[in-house]
C-alpha cells in the first residue's frame, strides 16, 4: 500500500490542556496540506501509529469538500474548534469531533466561516485570555474577530503584504481585571454624531518641504520685486537725463540764432 502524500503547508501543535483528547491523547499536531486537507497525528513517544488520528477527506473534484483551497495557516480557537485559513482568503471553524466519518465529507464538521480578508490568510493568533483571535495575509490587512460570534472587531490596512504578527503581553488590549468583563462589554456600532448631508471640513496638508519651497519662492518674489523697482528707478533716471539733454541742445540752437 503506497503511503499518503502528506505535502505539509501548515502546523499547530494544540494546546494538552485545553484540547478535548482523541484517542485517549491530548498530546497532538495539527497540519494543513496543499492538498486541502486537515490532519490530526498523535505524537506522544508509545503512539501506536504514525499515520493521522482524524484527517478531512480527501478532495474530489466531481464531490462537495470541506476544504477547497491550499491549507495556509491554522489556530485553535477552543477545545474542539480549529480555524483554517487557505490561499483563497477564507477562515473556515472546523469542529474536530465531526471530522471524522467513514461514510459521508464530513461537511457538518464546518461549522461557520469568517469573514473579510480578499487574500491568502498566512498566519492567526488568538489572544491569551480575551475571545479574540486575529489574522494577517496578502490582502495587506490586520483583521481581529470575536471567536464565539465571528463578527469581525476591528481591520486595519498596513500597506504591506504581511506574514506573521502577534499579540502582546504588555496590557495594551486590556487589564486583567478587564478580562472577565469583557462578554458584558456592549460591541454595537459606534455612531458619530451628525448629519450625513453636513459638509465634511477640509483642511489643505502642507509637508515641511511646501513649507520650505513656499519660502523660497517668497523670498525670490521679494528679491525680484526689488530688481524691478531699481529697473524702474533706472528707467526714470534714464529718462530725466535724456529729456535735460534735449533742453540743452534746443537752448543751444536758439542761441547760435
Amino acid at each position: 500500500m503506497l503511503q499518503q502524500p502528506i505535502w505539509s503547508t501548515a502546523i499547530q501543535f494544540l494546546s494538552p490542556t485545553d484540547t478535548a483528547a482523541i484517542g485517549e491523547s491530548t498530546n497532538l499536531l495539527a497540519i494543513g496540506t496543499a492538498y486541502k486537507q486537515l490532519q490530526i497525528y498523535d505524537v506522544r513517544a508509545d503512539a501506536t501509529q504514525r499515520r493521522p488520528v482524524i484527517h478531512t477527506p480527501e478532495w474530489d473534484i466531481n464531490k462537495e469538500n470541506l476544504l477547497d483551497y491550499r491549507v495556509t495557516s491554522l489556530c485553535q480557537l477552543n477545545s474542539n474548534v480549529i480555524a483554517v485559513g487557505d490561499s483563497a482568503g477564507y477562515i473556515t471553524s472546523v469542529d474536530l469531533r465531526m471530522i471524522y466519518n467513514k461514510n459521508g465529507r464530513s461537511l457538518a464538521a464546518n461549522v461557520g466561516r469568517f469573514c473579510g480578508p480578499a487574500g491568502s490568510v498566512r498566519q492567526m493568533v488568538k489572544h491569551q485570555n480575551l475571545p479574540i483571535f486575529a489574522c494577517v495575509g496578502l490582502d495587506r490587512t490586520l483583521r481581529t474577530y470575536d471567536t464565539k460570534t465571528r463578527k469581525q472587531l476591528d481591520c486595519v490596512y498596513l500597506k504591506q503584504q504581511l506574514n506573521c504578527m502577534l499579540f502582546c503581553e504588555d496590557g495594551t488590549w486590556c487589564n486583567e481585571d478587564d478580562t472577565d468583563s469583557y462578554e458584558e462589554v456592549d460591541t454595537e456600532e459606534r455612531f458619530i454624531e451628525g448629519d450625513i448631508n453636513d459638509e465634511d471640513e477640509v483642511v489643505d496638508y502642507i509637508d515641511s518641504s511646501d513649507e520650505e519651497n513656499l519660502s523660497d519662492q517668497e523670498e525670490d518674489g521679494d528679491q525680484e520685486s526689488e530688481m524691478e523697482d531699481e529697473e524702474t528707478e533706472e528707467e526714470d533716471d534714464i529718462d530725466e537725463d535724456a529729456e535735460e539733454s534735449d533742453y540743452e541742445s534746443k537752448a543751444s540752437k536758439r542761441r547760435k540764432k
